[in-house]
């Protein structure tokens, strides 16, 4: 008895699954075009994206301000190239030092800025995502020709004969270079006027003609440049004396 209640279950079970097979209708021709067509329409906008995403890259540009122009901006690159730049509603502004709101209207011509975003190849825009005003280091080299110690300050002349005010603050770092040694850690005192040196720095905010010096080198054993003209120290103003005050100098090792 307990066998044939169990092969009647099994029974049962087999023909509520034939019932359930039977109930499920067979894909017809009109299903499988509508599943077709989808996957052809998925396979296009795939196709469509990848071709999107070798249009573009991401890429940085620095350059100075020609024109702001309602939403675009016109650059010139350091190798006298115009960039155009885009900018949207996401577009971030930041200007350095400055904690108030900055936005496109805040750029003008002439102002160096850095810019972060998408280029595309085709274009050859760029949709920027981020702009940001710089300040472009200034470099120099040339011969010292006078030094005013009290105030550590030098006048350089440049390799096309320019003088050029040069102050030392305690952040610049000042090193020696020869081929022996190589670079090593020096100090203003040991400055000497003739010696050839290589100075990067930033135009002094109140003063733009005078450099505030970010670095020196100073090229011990580097020959006389013969297109420096020979200049007398005292024929070379020294420079206007700063309200600063006293300033320490020692080497930044």
């Amino acid at each position: 008895m307990k066998y044939k209640i169990i092969i009647s279950a099994i029974i049962f079970s087999l023909a509520l699954t034939g019932q359930a097979y039977a109930a499920t209708p067979s894909p017809t021709a009109s299903n499988s075009q509508t599943l077709n067509s989808q996957i052809n329409q998925l396979k296009d906008k795939i196709a469509s994206r990848v071709s999107e995403l070798n249009l573009v890259e991401k890429r940085g540009v620095i350059g100075t301000i020609q024109e702001v122009k309602d939403s675009q901006i016109t650059l010139s690159t350091n190798e006298n190239n115009l960039q155009y730049i885009d900018v949207d509603e996401i577009t971030k502004f930041s200007s350095a030092g400055s904690s108030a709101s900055f936005g496109i209207s805040d750029l003008k011509k002439g102002m160096d800025v850095s810019v972060l975003g998408i280029y595309n190849k085709e274009s050859q825009r760029i949709l920027a995502r981020y702009v940001d005003t710089v300040t472009i280091p200034t470099r120099f080299s040339g011969e010292i020709v006078s030094i005013d110690t009290k105030n550590y300050r030098f006048t350089l002349m440049t390799v096309d004969n320019k003088a050029q005010d040069i102050d030392i603050e305690t952040t610049t770092k000042i090193s020696s270079y020869t081929p022996d040694a190589g670079l090593t850690s020096y100090g203003f005192s040991k400055l000497s006027v003739g010696d050839r040196v290589q100075i990067v720095g930033y135009p002094d905010k109140k003063n733009p003609s005078l450099l505030i010096t970010d670095r020196l080198i100073d090229l011990l054993n580097a020959p006389k440049n013969p297109n420096i003209l020979i200049v007398t120290p005292t024929s070379i103003p020294s420079p206007a004396p700063t309200s600063k005050g006293t300033k320490s100098i020692s080497p930044i090792k």
